[in-house]
């Protein structure tokens, strides 16, 4: 079986706490209710999730995910 992903070969995947700390310099207002309704996990349980609280692999891709091509918010601010 050929492997025919698009990653180089040196790719590392990102740890929790990169995803973690990648999506907590980019959220903005609404998004907690926005990935509770596409994980479907109470907005508590996500935000719990996003502040450290608990883990939850599928709650953190998701915030990733939304994440992903947002400027920082320092930029933003500065």
């Amino acid at each position: 079986m050929a492997n025919n992903m698009n990653r180089p070969s040196v790719y590392q995947k990102l740890s929790y706490m990169q995803k973690l700390a990648n999506y907590n310099q980019r959220k903005r207002n609404g998004d907690v209710t926005t990935l509770a309704g596409r994980t479907g996990y109470s907005t508590t349980h996500v935000s719990d999730v996003l502040n450290g609280k608990y883990s939850n692999e599928r709650i953190m891709n998701a915030a990733y995910d939304r994440g992903r091509g947002r400027q920082i918010n320092v930029q933003l601010v500065g």
